[in-house]
């Protein structure tokens, strides 16, 4: 595994950050707890240092099966969760999440988005509160817009910002994720396979299984076909690198400027050894800007007034 500098908090993240939504059930289909365990102690063992969840991955449950995880293989790896809401909120779940994971000091706190009617200034001033009370190590952010990453950074330190982003969602590439590149904020990007559009098992609407991605707007009739011929080709770049398209999808995300460590999820072992694979080679420069091009003018057609998949806080 490879390490990079995770913001300005003096440690190294491995170039893999492991993804823990799936591990919460509500929104996805055919999950077994005894499958998620044995993969987070896997990706502990190949050298993954951070793993991310959320209260909102199943009400909790995520982090509870993440936390458990780690604790009986021993620890040796950082944890992040995610909160939305106003300063009680913020509070009051950060109190919740580090009883529901046994710790009393957890690695990575972030607003999962930030809560519409409240100012940035508040949100982050309860996360810089419970910093300081020693409850968490760094403050991060999801899903925030220029504007709301430069008002919370006039509140408090952040160190990591963690937008959607892959080949073909593209939102925060000109703006947020060059503003993190010069302000030291690590970009820590979510969906880098695009809920396994880039894996190339979704060929068609009808391929994209009842759960939470046949709602993401990649997958959209006229959409998912206009994405392809973009694959087919990223699939032809892997297969001359002798990789997969997963791992060449990963590669190219880990290429991008600006990019720190992608979050990856994983529902078993084999599919995290998979993902392995995408870190230690890397693309060519002319076979990643023609990947890039291609996957840039998909972005071109998406509607980014709420979320990748139709959903904004409201």
């Amino acid at each position: 595994m490879q390490y990079r500098k995770l913001g300005r908090t003096g440690v190294e993240v491995s170039e893999i950050i492991l993804g823990a939504w799936q591990f919460g059930k509500g929104a996805w289909a055919n999950i077994e707890d005894d499958e998620s365990y044995r993969t987070i102690q896997a990706a502990i063992d190949a050298g993954i240092n951070l793993i991310d969840t959320a209260v909102g991955y199943g009400g909790g449950y995520s982090e509870e099966i993440v936390a458990r995880a780690v604790r009986e293989h021993g620890g040796g790896t950082m944890l992040a969760s995610k909160v939305m809401g106003g300063p009680e909120a913020v509070k009051t779940g950060l109190d919740e999440c580090l009883q529901r994971m046994q710790l009393e000091c957890i690695d990575l706190y972030q607003l999962h988005y930030p809560a519409p009617g409240i100012p940035i200034a508040d949100q982050v001033g309860a996360m810089a509160e419970i910093q300081q009370a020693g409850k968490i190590r760094w403050i991060g952010v999801s899903n925030f817009s220029l504007e709301q990453l430069q008002e919370a950074l006039a509140t408090a330190r952040i160190e990591t910002s963690q937008p959607p982003y892959n080949v073909f969602w593209r939102q925060y590439e000109d703006d947020v994720i060059r503003f993190c590149a010069e302000s030291e904020i690590a970009v820590i990007p979510y969906s880098p396979l695009a809920q396994g559009l880039l894996t190339g098992r979704f060929r068609s609407k009808a391929d994209v299984p009842e759960d939470i991605r046949s709602h993401n707007k990649l997958m959209a009739p006229g959409i998912l076909e206009r994405c392809l011929p973009v694959i087919d080709r990223l699939d032809e770049v892997a297969k001359a690198h002798r990789r997969t398209l997963t791992q060449a999808a990963i590669a190219w995300t880990l290429q991008a400027p600006g990019i720190t460590a992608p979050i990856v999820g994983a529902r078993r072992p084999s599919q995290l050894e998979e993902n392995l694979g995408g870190v230690g080679w890397q693309l060519s420069d002319e076979e990643w800007q023609e990947i890039s091009e291609a996957g840039k003018e998909i972005n071109g057609l998406l509607d980014f007034s709420s979320n990748m998949w139709g959903w904004a806080p409201g």
